[in-house]
């Protein structure tokens, strides 16, 4: 074992001093290997040190690497002649993915180079490996937004469904971003819509955090649930109300999303609406159903939120759908006592008459 250790060694530190010497002249003794021929060459030189064969094998691979590189750039450049004719040599590997783990079908797809892909589809290549940052060649088009690249590899058996290193699908990034088409165009090939990323979020989270209604609206005909709740506890509708968008609240609403789910802070929908002034959304909720007296984590309701911010509107409107003006948070103050804190007398006002008028 220690004379293997020795020599291997001996064998590096040679290689090491040989790649030096050679550096100078690598050019030149490339290119005479390319015109007599690697095999002509190999042949000339003999395997008495186990240290010779070691730099032998490095340069032989050297080339062959070099053959699979510029076979890659060729698709990276959308080089299609070339293309044919490496793959013709049967000398490159269709699936050589380089330090960036990028493969040929993956750059072409990067560029998208539709005529380069379908000569690389044509010799057979795994049409889902990943990039160092978990691209496929799929995922890959959808960023670029071309649906006649997505088409060729799905007909040819690209898998929909994979993620990359952040968790996303095609269809995710195709919403993120508010590429319709593409979401459509994946919906209809059979994409999975309930996938989450690493925050958890779906694509229908993804289309209500960012207020594309018409994605949302694709989403939820072709059945994607309503009810998921990503890292945080947020669900579709909450993200809508967070970000006042009446028209995503309404849709979720009419399709039967649940409206009483909590996040992580014991948030509801309505509680944010309430809080942040959406009058229009807080009616949307209790015309929808919303239970009116969940509280968050600090025991705070609707009523309490709308209280303490002001919006008698909203106070009214609670009040009238039924909100209980009695119940305190974990400080043991009601709603009218939150409002007086801040000075909103017009509130205390009118909750204290709902109270004189209920107890008489």
């Amino acid at each position: 074992m220690n004379t293997v250790f020795f020599y291997l060694q001996v064998s590096i530190k040679n290689l090491h001093d040989s790649i030096k010497n050679l550096r100078v002249s690598i050019k030149n003794l490339y290119v005479s290997i390319k015109g007599a021929g690697i095999t002509a060459f190999l042949q000339t030189v003999k395997y008495e040190r186990f240290e010779e064969k070691i730099l032998m094998d490095f340069i032989s691979n050297l080339f062959g690497r070099d053959k699979n590189q510029s076979f890659l750039e060729a698709s990276k450049q959308g080089q299609t002649e070339n293309v044919e004719k490496l793959l013709r040599s049967n000398k490159v590997d269709v699936n050589y993915q380089d330090a960036y783990g990028k493969t040929a079908l993956i750059s072409a797809a990067d560029k998208g180079y539709r005529d380069v892909i379908g000569l690389l589809i044509e010799s057979g290549p795994n049409l889902d490996l990943q990039d160092e940052n978990g691209n496929t060649a799929l995922i890959s088009a959808a960023k670029i937004e071309r649906g006649d690249i997505i088409d060729l590899l799905v007909k040819n058996g690209a898998d929909l469904n994979f993620q990359d290193e952040n968790g996303e699908t095609a269809l995710k990034f195709a919403v993120k971003v508010g590429y319709k088409n593409i979401a459509d165009q994946l919906i209809d090939a059979g994409t999975d819509l309930n996938i989450q990323d690493e925050n958890g979020e779906t694509a229908l989270i993804c289309a209500a955090d960012r207020a594309h209604r018409d994605i949302a609206e694709l989403l939820i005909k072709a059945g994607a649930d309503l009810n998921i709740q990503d890292n945080s506890g947020k669900t579709a509708l909450v993200a809508a109300t967070k970000i006042g968008h009446k028209g995503i609240v309404e849709l979720l609403v009419n399709a039967g999303a649940d409206l009483n789910l909590q996040d992580k802070n014991g948030n509801t929908a309505l509680i944010y609406a309430a809080d942040r002034g959406y009058r229009d959304i807080v009616n949307l909720l209790i015309e929808g159903g919303a239970s009116l007296n969940i509280p968050d984590e600090a025991g705070l309701t609707a009523l309490m939120f709308s209280a303490q911010t002001g919006r008698k509107d909203i106070v009214e409107l609670l009040i009238k759908a039924g909100a209980d003006i009695n119940i305190e948070d974990k400080n043991n103050k009601t709603a009218a006592d939150l409002a007086a804190e801040v000075g909103f007398e017009e509130i205390v006002d009118l909750l204290t008459s709902v109270r004189t008028y209920s107890s008489s």
